[in-house]
Parts: structure tokens; C-alpha cells; sequence
């Protein structure tokens, strides 16, 4: 589970505080994309991922979909649903049926899929890569980020893959230190679409049977 929302977290969009090692081009580039995305108040996204690490022979592949309104959220993976009502955060796993409860603020704030768009403010540099179309014919710009201090993160490197014209998020890909490499690829992005409170809440009456486990 930490490792799917680590994911989710690298999706990452940065405020201008990033830009202080930033070449002109990546700034650039990540200025358009930053101020774009201020605007959202909730956003919904479907993404697919994939871990692979060759030394280990590991090849994870996966699709999950994600709700985000304010510091709400609802994360929904084939095995696990994971949900923060503002007040509890709870994670749910189908293969045992049971809900685990959390306090929100115990979490890594790196994990939060609330912080996709913030998350990153801090502490990287960027260096712009390329711009090129891909097979839809879309203009994708790369550029790939380096945390300042890499000791405090497990990954060296990040490299996104930006819609130039739509000035969206496609792709990021995390190298970790450990020889993971994690991509994930944003197949649907939606800014602040009309969210049910629905989505935010824990509702026992739709998990038959689930033994709750409140570790508050």
C-alpha cells in the first residue's frame, strides 16, 4: 500500500520555491503547469501503474482510480480502497475484508493523494529533457527532477512527461535507490469535477461482513 500511494504522491506538480537550481526551460514549463492547476479545488484522475525491478525479476501492474475534494480523498485500487473523511483515514482490503482506521494526520504527507498538486514544493531541482510529439500526435515535454538533499528520499531521480498544449500531467516515472522503477501513465484527469460527499465516507453497509480495526 505505501508503495502505490509513494506513487500516486510523485505525481507531482511544484511551486515556484522548486525553481531556485531550475534550468530556464523546466521553469518555464513548470510555471504553465503550476499555474494551471491552482485553480483546482477537487480533481479526479484513472491511472495505470507499473513496478518493475530487473534484478528481482518484478513486473507489478496496476489500475486504480482517484477522488481528491480539499484534504478529503477516496483511492480505489483493485485489492484496497483507501479513504480519508477529513476525520479518519480508513484502508480496506478485499482479500481479508477487513478496514483499517487511521488518524489523517499519522500519515506520510508524501502519500497523500490530497497533495498531488503540492506535495513537491520544496527541496527539488529540475532539468528539462525534451519535447517531442508522441504516437496520438500530442507534444510531450520531459524534464526530470533531483531532490537538493537525496539522502532524505528513497528515489534519485523523477522524470515527467507533460502535454504541452493541454498543460497536463501524462506520466512520471520514479527511480528509486533500491533498483525500483516505478511509472504510472494518467489516463483520464478531470479538474474540479462535482464529487459526491458519498465519495468520502466509509460506508459499512457496502462491505457485508468487514471486521473493523480502529488503531486510533
Amino acid at each position: 500500500m505505501r508503495t502505490l500511494l509513494s506513487l500516486l504522491a510523485t505525481g507531482l506538480l511544484l511551486t515556484t520555491t522548486l525553481h531556485a537550481q531550475d534550468d530556464p526551460k523546466s521553469k518555464a514549463i513548470m510555471d504553465r503547469l503550476i499555474a494551471k492547476n491552482k485553480s483546482y479545488t477537487s480533481f479526479e484522475a484513472d491511472f495505470s501503474s507499473r513496478l518493475v525491478n530487473t534484478a528481482s525479476k518484478l513486473d507489478v501492474k496496476q489500475e486504480g482510480n482517484v477522488k481528491v475534494k480539499g484534504k478529503r480523498f477516496r483511492l480505489t485500487l483493485p485489492d484496497n480502497t483507501v479513504i480519508n473523511d477529513g476525520t479518519a483515514l480508513w484502508a480496506y482490503s478485499k482479500k481479508s475484508n477487513e478496514v483499517q482506521v487511521n488518524d489523517p494526520a499519522e500519515m506520510d504527507q508524501e502519500l497523500d493523494p490530497s497533495k498531488l498538486l503540492t506535495v513537491y514544493e520544496k527541496g527539488f531541482k529540475s532539468q528539462f529533457v525534451e519535447e517531442k510529439a508522441d504516437a496520438t500526435g500530442a507534444v510531450v515535454q520531459t524534464v526530470k527532477l533531483f531532490p537538493i538533499d537525496p539522502a532524505k528520499k528513497p528515489y534519485h531521480t523523477v522524470i515527467l512527461g507533460i502535454d504541452k498544449n493541454k498543460v497536463e500531467l501524462r506520466t512520471a516515472q520514479v527511480l528509486y535507490k533500491d533498483g525500483n522503477v516505478v511509472t504510472y501513465t494518467l489516463k483520464r484527469f478531470v479538474g474540479n469535477p462535482e464529487l459526491a460527499e458519498s465519495n468520502f465516507v466509509f460506508d459499512k453497509a457496502k462491505f457485508p461482513g468487514v471486521e473493523i480495526n480502529d488503531m486510533r
